[in-house]
C-alpha cells in the first residue's frame, strides 16, 4: 500500500506529464501512487510505472470534477495535488508528510513553488495562505468534499482552504516541500480563461459571508504558518 497519494490532471501535454512523472520516480522516497485525471484526446506514448493510474475522461469533466474523481480513488493517509506542468524537488515528500504528522491540528499544507528561478513562495488570499499545490489528509478531504463542484476551473484551491478552516482545521505552509512550476501557456489554458470571472463570482457569493469565522480559525493556527508569502 502507498503511504502517499499524488493527484494531477492531464490535457494534451504528454511531454510535461512525462517530466512530472520522471521527477516523482526519481525524488519520491516513500511508497507512492499517482492518479491522473486524464482528459487528453490520445493515449500518451510513454512507459509509465505500474503505480501510475490514468482515469480517462470522455467527455472532459473539467478541472474541479476531474480532480475530485481522482481524489476519491486515492488510498493513502496523505494526498498531494500537483499540476502536470510542475516538477517535484528532492525531499518534498518527506518534508510534507513529516510536517503534517508533526502537526495533527493542521488539515492542509501549502507546498512552496518557484517559476523558472527562486525565490520559492506560497500565495495568500483574503489574508490567508492557500495551496496552489498542497497536501491534505485524505480523511479531511472526504469530510469537506474536496474541491467545490460549484466551481469549474478557478478558485478551487481557495475554496478548499475555506472548507478546511470552516471545519475547524488549520492551514499552514511547508517551506521545505518545494516544486518547480514550469508555466505552460497553450490553447487549453487560454480557453480556460472564460471560467475565471464566473468562478470568481461564485467563490465570493458562497464564502464571503463566512470569512470572519474562517479567518478566526486560521489565526488560531497562525503560529504554524510562515511569513514568506506574497499577495495574490
Amino acid at each position: 500500500m502507498p503511504t502517499l497519494s499524488l493527484v494531477t490532471g492531464a490535457f494534451n501535454r504528454p511531454d510535461a506529464l512525462w517530466r512530472l512523472i520522471n521527477s516523482i520516480v526519481k525524488r519520491t522516497l516513500q511508497p507512492w501512487e499517482l492518479i491522473v485525471a486524464d482528459a487528453s484526446k490520445d493515449d500518451y506514448p510513454y512507459p509509465y510505472p505500474h503505480n501510475v493510474r490514468f482515469l480517462r475522461e470522455v467527455p472532459r469533466l473539467g478541472h474541479v470534477k476531474g480532480y475530485n474523481r481522482a481524489f476519491r480513488e486515492t488510498q493513502s493517509e496523505y494526498v498531494i495535488w500537483l499540476g502536470d506542468d510542475v516538477e517535484v524537488m528532492p525531499g518534498y515528500d518527506w518534508a510534507a508528510t513529516a510536517f503534517m504528522s508533526t502537526h495533527p491540528e493542521i488539515g492542509l499544507g501549502a507546498l512552496y513553488y518557484a517559476e523558472a528561478v527562486p525565490p520559492f513562495k506560497v500565495n495568500t488570499h483574503s489574508g490567508m495562505v492557500y495551496a496552489n499545490f498542497g497536501i491534505i489528509r485524505r480523511s479531511i478531504g472526504m469530510e469537506v468534499g474536496w474541491f467545490d463542484e460549484d466551481l469549474t476551473m478557478y478558485g478551487a484551491d481557495n475554496a478548499l482552504t475555506y472548507r478546511v478552516l470552516r471545519a475547524g482545521y488549520g492551514v499552514a505552509s511547508i517551506p521545505k516541500a518545494r516544486l518547480w512550476h514550469h508555466v505552460v501557456i497553450d490553447s487549453g489554458k487560454i480557453d480556460n480563461q472564460k471560467y475565471r470571472e464566473p468562478d470568481s463570482i461564485i467563490l465570493r457569493e458562497k464564502y464571503e459571508k463566512d470569512l470572519p469565522a474562517i479567518r478566526s480559525t486560521y489565526q488560531k493556527h497562525q503560529r504554524l504558518c510562515h511569513p514568506l508569502v506574497i499577495g495574490r
